[in-house]
C-alpha cells in the first residue's frame, strides 16, 4: 500500500517541548505507549514529527510540523479523528491549536469538497459580477409563513439575491414545509419581476436522518441553495447532505466561535474542514459588525476558499453579523466581486421597509463599484440616504 502523508502543524505550549512533540505523534497514530506487537505494518500508519521550532523569546511555545499516514482515511469524521482527535488532552501540553494542514490530492478526492462551488453559484446566477445578497428573514423567530413570505418578496424586489431563516428557527416539520412553500412562492413572483435569480435558502433542525429528509424535500420543493452549521450539526453532516449533490451549501460559523481558540483549530484550519467537507460558501464573522472578526482571520478563510487544494472546486467567502449598506466597502476592498454579503436587521429593519432595505444593499454596492462615495452617492438614492442614517449606530 502506497504511503500517503497529510503535513499538520500545531502550535503548542508545554513545559516540554520535544517530549510534547513525541508524544503527539504517538497518540495521533499508534497510541504514547509503545507494545510488543509493532511491527513492518504498524509503523505504516505511525505518525512522524517533522519540524519543530521553538518561539524565539517565548519559552514553552513552538511550532511543529506532524506527517501523518492517511492512506486509509476516506471521509471528514475520519481525517477530523486522524489530525484533530484526542491529542488536546495530553497532560503534557497546556495549549495546542490545529494551524493548518496539508493532505494529499489522492485524500482531497476522495472526500466531497463544493460539489457546485464558486464558478457553479456563478453560472447558475448568469455570471453577474457583484455579491451574493442574502437577506436573514428577522425577527429570526415567530413570524407566521405568510408574513415570513411577504418580508421575503420586499427583500427579493428590492434587490437582494437570496432569503433565508435566521440559524435560531426551529420548527415541526409541517411549518417548515409550509414557510418553504411561501418563500418559494414570494421568490418566484420576484424572479418574474425583475428578471433575476431569487433563491430560498432552506436550514433544517432536526435529528440527523430528519435533517437529510428535510434538505430532500426542500430541494424537491424548489429551494436552490442550502445552509447548514456543522459546528453544532456535526461535520460529517455536511459531507453527507453535500454528496446528494441537491444544492449549494453555504457552512455556517454557529458554535465555530467554540473551536476557534488556543486548545482548538485555527480558522484557516476550520475553513479547510468547511471546504472538504462539501461547503460551496464558507461564512465567517464580518468587519465593522456586531460579531468578533479580524483582517488577518478573514484572509486566511479567503485564502482557504481560494488555494489550490487538490481537484477540490473554489468556494466562496460570506460574511455577516450586523452588515447594513454603509458596512460593505471594506469587504469590496478585501475580497472584489466575488463573495456573499448577509444583512438581517440592515434589510428589515430599514425605516422604509425590506425593499427599501434591499434597494440600499444594491445602491451601496453600485456607489462602491463605480469608484463613488456613500456620501455623494447617497444625495441622489434615498434608500441609501436613510439606511446610512438609520444604521449609523447599529446597536
Amino acid at each position: 500500500m502506497t504511503q500517503e502523508i497529510i503535513r499538520a502543524t500545531y502550535t503548542i505550549t508545554s513545559g516540554d517541548i520535544r517530549k510534547a512533540a513525541s508524544l503527539v505523534a504517538r497518540e495521533m497514530s499508534l497510541g504514547v505507549k509503545k507494545t510488543h506487537f509493532e511491527n513492518r505494518s504498524t509503523e505504516g500508519f505511525e505518525a512522524r514529527v517533522g519540524d519543530v521550532r521553538e518561539a524565539a523569546g517565548k519559552a514553552g511555545k513552538a511550532v511543529l510540523s506532524i506527517d501523518v499516514p492517511c492512506q486509509n482515511i476516506a471521509s471528514l469524521y475520519g481525517l477530523l479523528l486522524s489530525i484533530a482527535g484526542e491529542i488536546s488532552c495530553l497532560n503534557i501540553l497546556k495549549t495546542i491549536e490545529l494551524t493548518d494542514f496539508v493532505p494529499p490530492s489522492s485524500l482531497v478526492d476522495r472526500l466531497p469538497g463544493p460539489r457546485f462551488g464558486l464558478e457553479g453559484i456563478k453560472k447558475a446566477r448568469k455570471n453577474v459580477e457583484r455579491p451574493l445578497f442574502i437577506t436573514v428573514i428577522k425577527p429570526s423567530q415567530g413570524l407566521s409563513p405568510a408574513e415570513y413570505g411577504k418580508i421575503a418578496y420586499e427583500s427579493l424586489v428590492g434587490g437582494m439575491d437570496v432569503v433565508k431563516s435566521d440559524e435560531l428557527l426551529q420548527e415541526p416539520r409541517d411549518r417548515y414545509v409550509e414557510r418553504l412553500k411561501s418563500a418559494l412562492e414570494a421568490a418566484r413572483r420576484a424572479e418574474s419581476e425583475t428578471g433575476e435569480p431569487k433563491w430560498v435558502m432552506m436550514h433544517t433542525v432536526d435529528l440527523p436522518s430528519q435533517m437529510r429528509e428535510r434538505f430532500l424535500e426542500g430541494a424537491r420543493l424548489g429551494s436552490r441553495i442550502a445552509m447548514l452549521s456543522p459546528a453544532a450539526s456535526g461535520f460529517p453532516m455536511l459531507e453527507e447532505l453535500a454528496r446528494l449533490e441537491k444544492a449549494p451549501i453555504m457552512a455556517h460559523m454557529a458554535m465555530s466561535g467554540w473551536l476557534w481558540h488556543k486548545d482548538g483549530m485555527s480558522v484557516r484550519s476550520w475553513s479547510k474542514f468547511m471546504r472538504l467537507a462539501g461547503a460551496d460558501i464558507v461564512l465567517y464573522p464580518a468587519l465593522e459588525g456586531t460579531l468578533k472578526s479580524s483582517r488577518r482571520d478573514l484572509k486566511d478563510v479567503h485564502d482557504a476558499c481560494l488555494a489550490p487544494l487538490g481537484n477540490a472546486r473554489k468556494s466562496m467567502i460570506a460574511v455577516g453579523g450586523g452588515m447594513h449598506a454603509g458596512t460593505m466597502g471594506v469587504h469590496h476592498r478585501m475580497f472584489g466581486s466575488d463573495f456573499v454579503y448577509l444583512c438581517g436587521g440592515g434589510v428589515c429593519a430599514h425605516p422604509g421597509g425590506p425593499r427599501a432595505g434591499g434597494k440600499s444593499i444594491r445602491q451601496a454596492w453600485e456607489a462602491h463599484s463605480r469608484g463613488i462615495s456613500l456620501e455623494k452617492f447617497r444625495k441622489d438614492h434615498k434608500e441609501l440616504d436613510q439606511a446610512l442614517d438609520a444604521f449609523r449606530k447599529y446597536v
